[in-house]
């Protein structure tokens, strides 16, 4: 695996978010323009190569239909089964 500015807490994040987009049926440049970014932010955000600060990571829970604390205990419950 490449290596990535991520941790392993990290990448509970970015997992949780690319399931939630999928499980919405949405591509990524469905989601993107949702919160007025670009497709390539959001491949970005996928890929490991770009940190969600919370700011955004509320906007993409709510772009998701989601609301930002459950997608936050989903993370959490990751990151807990991962250690």
């Amino acid at each position: 695996m490449p290596k990535t500015i991520f941790t392993d807490e990290n990448m509970a994040v970015v997992e949780v978010v690319k399931a939630a987009r999928i499980a919405a049926g949405l591509k990524q440049s469905q989601l993107a323009e949702r919160i007025s970014k670009d497709q390539s932010w959001i491949s970005l955000v996928e890929g490991s190569q770009r940190r969600l600060d919370v700011v955004e990571f509320i906007q993409l829970a709510r772009a998701l239909g989601i609301k930002p604390s459950a997608m936050l205990d989903q993370i959490i419950e990751k990151i807990a089964q991962s250690q």
